[in-house]
């Protein structure tokens, strides 16, 4: 069988694999801007890097929106 005709789907946030991002995450009823880099993904998760040696998994039913971070800083100066 084919690709093409398999219900397996290509990864959601691989475009963003490796870029500095700013993810819009829920979190008790409050949208935060979450700086960082989408290094991974799973089924249900997004493995993204906050600094150096520092990696976190987040849900991705929490995510909102994923924006290049230097659209997003341009977007806050106006």
């Amino acid at each position: 069988m084919s690709a093409l005709g398999s219900n397996v789907l290509p990864p959601a946030f691989s475009a963003w694999f490796g870029k500095p991002v700013v993810l819009l995450v829920v979190i008790r009823q409050c949208h935060v801007p979450m700086p960082c880099t989408i290094v991974g993904e799973c089924e249900d998760d997004v493995r993204v890097r906050i600094q150096p040696g520092w990696e976190m998994e987040v849900r991705k039913d929490l995510i909102l929106a994923v924006e290049e971070e230097a659209a997003a800083t341009n977007s806050l100066a106006n």
